[in-house]
């Protein structure tokens, strides 16, 4: 498994590096698990695979190798998962809770309950993802605050997304268009929730090592 570091790179290449994982541990007859933790070098909203960009956007856009809606970068804590899919009960379903049990262990560290979302509606009727929370993704108080998305090939999946650590609302009402009131109602960050963003970190990254250990069991 590789070293846990913290990188800042700008969305192109963070995105690269996420379906290059993919692509190479598919490839690999015994990959194994892959993490990265990073942050994006811009403020940026990366788009769904499958999203239509819109031409009205005031930002740069970056495109996913996965699926869902628009998600707005810069003030985020990033995270990609990519590993073996036997190892993680092999569904979609399945890996989601995997991870979000991971998160949800973590919050708790920090006295944090959120919940794990099973919403499996047409989620792409918005084009931002932090809209309508869906399968697999976190709430805390009916907010998003871990955001979620997946690609799975044949033996592999990737799994990857972000934690706001913290928001500046009144920017993204500028960039967005969409009022701050509005932002707040849907969406929020470490900060607000009182959560040290150097001790969410700490308490993730020893949470993901112990979880990808090679004699743990996942299943």
């Amino acid at each position: 498994m590789n070293e846990f570091r913290l990188e800042t790179l700008s969305p192109e290449e963070n995105m690269r590096r996420d379906e290059e994982a993919l692509l190479s541990s598919e490839k690999d007859p015994e990959p194994e698990p892959r993490l990265r933790l990073y942050r994006w070098d811009r403020v940026c909203l990366s788009l769904g695979h499958f999203q239509k960009e819109k031409p009205s956007l005031k930002l740069p856009t970056v495109r996913r190798p996965t699926g869902g809606g628009a998600l707005l970068h810069g003030w985020d804590l990033s995270f990609s998962l990519v590993d073996l899919r036997e190892r993680w009960g092999y569904t979609p379903t399945r890996i989601y809770r995997k991870v979000s049990e991971l998160f949800i262990r973590t919050f708790l560290n920090f006295g944090v309950e959120v919940k794990l979302e099973r919403f499996r509606g047409s989620y792409l009727d918005s084009f931002y993802c932090f809209w309508v929370p869906t399968l697999g993704e976190l709430t805390c108080r009916g907010r998003k605050i871990v955001s979620m998305a997946m690609r799975t090939l044949k033996r592999c999946f990737l799994v990857h997304g972000s934690i706001y650590t913290d928001f500046d609302y009144r920017r993204a009402q500028d960039l967005l268009g969409i009022p701050e009131e509005v932002l707040r109602e849907r969406i929020v960050s470490l900060k607000e929730i009182g959560v040290e963003e150097e001790e969410f970190l700490k308490s993730l990254t020893g949470a993901f090592r112990e979880l990808l250990k090679p004699d743990r069991n996942l299943l």
